[in-house]
């Protein structure tokens, strides 16, 4: 795993939460700790986001979001179920 986008880059703070704000924009919600897992390289990594903020919700509160509770879903309505078979669609 790298340690960031380039050789001698290190995660601050402010980076960190740069970070978190241009997912948001993209996804236009506050990631989970498995999608930041799957998104790739050019974000730090959950590890790192832990690291420097002591825990995932606190990193979001840094970022200006109001983290989920724990057990607390996503939002009623993302996920959609198909009316003939049951199951879940894609997004």
């Amino acid at each position: 795993m790298n340690p960031g986008p380039r050789r001698g880059f290190r995660w601050t703070p402010e980076l960190i939460v740069y970070a978190i704000e241009l997912w948001h924009r993209q996804q236009l919600r506050i990631p989970t700790t498995d999608e930041w897992d799957r998104a790739g390289a050019n974000h730090p990594s959950r590890v790192t986001v832990i690291r420097c903020f002591g825990s995932w919700n606190a990193a979001m509160h840094a970022a200006g979001f109001r983290p989920r509770r724990p057990g607390q879903r996503r939002t009623p309505s993302v996920r959609r179920r198909c009316p003939v078979t049951g199951r879940f669609t894609a997004q």
